[in-house]
This record gives C-alpha cells, structure tokens and sequence, in this order.
C-alpha cells in the first residue's frame, strides 16, 4: 500500500517538473511570435503612411483601438514609425513627412498639405 502511494507521489512531481519546463518553452515561443507580429504591424503602418503620403488625398483618419493592440502606442517622426508596447520598440522608416501619435483608444485626423488647394 505504501508503495502505491509513494509512485503516486513520484508521478505527480514528475508531471509537475514537465509542466514546468514546459511552460517555460512555451513563453520563449510566444514572445519570439509577439516580437514578430509587432514588427510586421510596424511595416504595415510605415506601408500605409507611405500609399498615403503618395496618394491624392489630403486627410485620413487614424482609429487607435481599430489598429493598434491595447497598451499600444505609434508615434512617427522624422520619417520614422516607432511602435511602443510590452516594453519594447519597433522602429520602421517611411517616406511620410508630418509627426503624430497615437495611442490605443484614440482617433486622430492627419492632414497633409501638397497644394494651395488643400489649404
């Protein structure tokens, strides 16, 4: 009877121990698949800033909780896209000339003046 309860015993630290070290490669995953997912959404955002500093369009507007993940800040400058979240910075150049930010939650207008018509 006691041997019976002492492999039970072994069994559930053995289990715990593989959970455990799993759980830990496991995270290492996720954090590399976040990293990625927050690079690609830094070149997305540089793209589109880019079709519109190209385009004819003079204003468009930027929905934060529609584009960004919650806790999530972009701020472009000098012809940079920096995305801030989880502690961490992404960085994607753009051809578009003008500053913002923006948080998540936030909507904001952006307007670019190419012509006297604009004004």
């Amino acid at each position: 009877m006691i041997e019976f309860t002492l492999s039970r015993v072994v069994l559930c630290v053995c289990g715990v121990i593989l959970i455990a070290s799993v759980t830990g490669v496991l995270n290492g995953i996720y954090d590399t698949e976040r990293d990625s997912l927050d690079e690609d959404l830094t070149d997305r955002f540089a793209y589109m800033l880019d079709i519109f500093q190209s385009s004819d369009d003079d204003t468009i507007i930027l929905d934060g909780s529609r584009m960004l993940p919650e806790g999530y800040t972009v701020s472009v400058h000098s012809g940079f896209v920096e995305l801030f979240g989880n502690g961490k910075r992404q960085i994607s150049a753009t051809k578009f000339l003008g500053e913002f930010q923006l948080e998540w939650g936030d909507t904001i207008t952006v307007t670019r003046r190419t012509s006297l018509r604009s004004s």
